[in-house]
Order: C-alpha cells, then sequence, then structure tokens
C-alpha cells in the first residue's frame, strides 16, 4: 500500500494525491516543516508514484519501478546533499569525481541506511553545504532523456544547506524547468533559504506527529510494548525520527539507569554511591553522564506532575514507581532539584571532574528531597 513509510501527515498525503489526480503537479515543490516528521519520506513517496509502471495517484509498491525506489537505487530519482570537497576540486568537477574511495564508501553506505530508514538522516563527515557542482549535475542530468518511463525526481535534503554560488546555480534551475523532471526542496528551516527560491516553489507545510500516531508506528514497526512505545512517543515531540533516535540510543536502558542513580544518591550506602559512580565514569563519557541527568530530571518532573494532580507524564510505562515516590516524598523542593540537575550538567560541560559532579548532586538532592520530608521530632 502507498504512503505506509509515512507517519502521520494526513493532510499533506490528501493535498498531493489530489494534486497527482487532477493532474496539476508542479516543477518545483518546498516541503517544509520541523525535524523529523516525514518531508524526506513524502518526497521519495511522491517520486516513487510519478515513476510507478501502473501511472496512478498511488504507487503499487510491487512492480520493479517501486522496488527499485524502495532501495533507493531507481536511475530517475537523484537524492542531493551536503558532500564533502574532495582533493583537487573545482567547481567544475563532478561532485564525487575527486572524492576519496573511503569518502564514496561512506556515502554508500548513508545512501543505505536511508533507505532502510526514510527518516534517517544523512550525515557525510567535512560535508557543511550543498556544493553548486551538486546543482550543476543536477541541470546536466534534467535536460538528459530518461532511460524509463516516469519523470526524472531530484529531492534536494535539508535545501538551507545551498550557500550562495549554489543557490543562485538553483534559482536559475528552478526558473528554467526541463519537461518531465520533477524537483523537491526539503527543509526544516526555509527561512534561511532565499526568498527568490521560495517564490518559485510550490509549498507543502509538514506538521509535527501526534503522539498516537508515533506510538502505534512503533508499536506496529519495532513491535514494542504499547507503555513503552507511549513513554517514547511523548518524549519525541512529535517527530518519529526523535522517536527512532531514542530506541536506538537504548533510552529505556540508559533510563533504567538514571533511576538507579538517583535511588543510590537518595537511600543507598556511600560504598554502593562510590562503587556506582566509579562503574559510570570506567562505562560511559562525559555526554552520556549528561543524558542521565536529563533522564532523572525527566522522572522527577513526572513525580512533580503527579503531586501537583495533572495525571499526564511522559514516562508512563514506569508510572508505578513514580507514583510511590511521589506519594513518600510529599515535600520535594522540586525547584532546588531541578536547579542542581542543570548546575551539574553545567559543570559537566566545564569539564569538572565526573565523580565529583556526582557526589555534590547527591548532596544536593539529599538536602532537597529527603530534608523536607523528614518529620519533626516532638
Amino acid at each position: 500500500m502507498s504512503w505506509n513509510t509515512v507517519i502521520g501527515q494526513e493532510r499533506v498525503k490528501n493535498q498531493i494525491t489530489t494534486i497527482l489526480e487532477q493532474n496539476r503537479l508542479a516543477h518545483a515543490y518546498l516541503f517544509t516543516g520541523p525535524d523529523g516528521v516525514g518531508k524526506d519520506a513524502s518526497a521519495i513517496e511522491l517520486a516513487k508514484i510519478v515513476n510507478c509502471e501502473k501511472q496512478k495517484s498511488v504507487a503499487c509498491d510491487k512492480c520493479s519501478s517501486c522496488l527499485q525506489v524502495i532501495s533507493l537505487q531507481h536511475p530517475n530519482i537523484h537524492l542531493i546533499f551536503s558532500l564533502p570537497a574532495g582533493k583537487g576540486e573545482t567547481s567544475e568537477d563532478s561532485p564525487i569525481e575527486k572524492l576519496s574511495n573511503d569518502d564514496i564508501h561512506a556515502l554508500q553506505e548513508q545512501i543505505e541506511l536511508k533507505s532502510k530508514n526514510l527518516y534517517y538522516d544523512i550525515v557525510v563527515a567535512k560535508a557543511n553545504s550543498i556544493k553548486v557542482n551538486s546543482i550543476r549535475e543536477l541541470r546536466r542530468k534534467s535536460s538528459m532523456s530518461t532511460l524509463t518511463n516516469g519523470k526524472k525526481v531530484f529531492i534536494i535534503l535539508d535545501a538551507e544547506n545551498l550557500r550562495e554560488e549554489s543557490a543562485n546555480a538553483m534559482l536559475k534551475t528552478l526558473e528554467e524547468p526541463q519537461a518531465n523532471t520533477l524537483i523537491i526542496l526539503t527543509s526544516s528551516h526555509s527561512d534561511q533559504l532565499k526568498p527568490t527560491i521560495i517564490s518559485r516553489c510550490q509549498l507543502v507545510k509538514f506538521d509535527y506527529i501526534s503522539e498516537e500516531e508515533i506510538k502505534s508506528a512503533l508499536i506496529k514497526n519495532k513491535e514494542m510494548k504499547e507503555v513503552e512505545a507511549e513513554s517514547i512517543a511523548r518524549m519525541a515531540n512529535g517527530s518519529y525520527a526523535r522517536a527512532l533516535e531514542l530506541l536506538e540510543s537504548d533510552f529505556l536502558e540508559m533510563r533504567k539507569l538514571a533511576v538507579d542513580v538517583l535511588r543510590t544518591m537518595l537511600y543507598r550506602s556511600k560504598e554502593d554511591l562510590f562503587k556506582l559512580i566509579e562503574q559510570i565514569t570506567m562505562q560511559y563519557e562525559r555526554h552520556d553522564v549528561e543524558r542521565l541527568f536529563g533522564l532523572m530530571q525527566s522522572w522527577l518532573r513526572d513525580s512533580m506532575s503527579l503531586h501537583s494532580g495533572n495525571e499526564r507524564i511522559v514516562n508512563v510505562d514506569d508510572e508505578a514507581a513514580i507514583k510511590k515516590f511521589s506519594a513518600v516524598h510529599s515535600n520535594v523542593q522540586y525547584g532546588n532539584v531541578f536547579e542542581s540537575l542543570e548546575k551539574s550538567v553545567s559543570l559537566l560541560n566545564k569539564n569538572v571532574y565526573i565523580p565529583l559532579v556526582m557526589l555534590n548532586l547527591t548532596a544536593d538532592l539529599q538536602q532537597h528531597i529527603l530534608k523536607p520530608n523528614l518529620k519533626p521530632r516532638n
């Protein structure tokens, strides 16, 4: 079934389907909206539709053309993104002509990752902008006849990375459209594009994805348990790409460790605390410790929400433990707690010794969580 790789975005899907049904496809589009909401996935889906052998308003996902698009190996489909400069490269060279074998291998790996996950953001080392070479190559290829039926489709990923020379070349390309060619620019920061480029494209605006849509996609695509999927969906802030990043970064394991660190700081012996700190400093980098503090803050914010009567929390899969904590610690000085966690992150960024940061945080948390709940003596 067509569009099955795009999560949510029903308004956009209907908009594009109507354009196709009414035979009103423009020569250039700008897909704009938040990060990770399906702009690239929708651009590739549209490329699949206009090259499908069935030639309908939806792709069949079964013909040889659709299968080639799915693997991002179709001769009519061209992804354009930031590339590194090759040794001795000039603006007249092909965009990959002067790249090393290692660079080309890295590009191939990135495209393969994109084919497996259309929400994956292609990242190439030492690539800061879309080269003018790439746009000139687009112009050259767009003027050539296609080897198969369908349209030549050029998808410019993160189009805000067009710099002055490449942006001017892009503008000229848009001003002189070639027959049977479709250009799609995707951008999460369209305000950084030249107004003249925007004015020559049909605008398609993408929305944040609902938590329910993200949760359903995680359950279906990743076979997650419902409560875990709901927790990640709430932390994703409307971005399916962010949800996948959380999942792939062992978010649930790190959250479990963060809660264990919190409990050790509050309830266990100094010996247990020293052992845990030693374990963390040996196994994790500084940015991982920062993540732990962030996850502790998220968990404690849920406790504050429950205490204030707000039943909506982020870590829904750990709700029972949060409720128990909130009930036991009814007088937590949450403002001071969050200030201490933020101060700890700041100290990490200043390269302060990690064990010292964690010991200072322990003292602060005991001060602001445990002491306010101690019953006064008679």
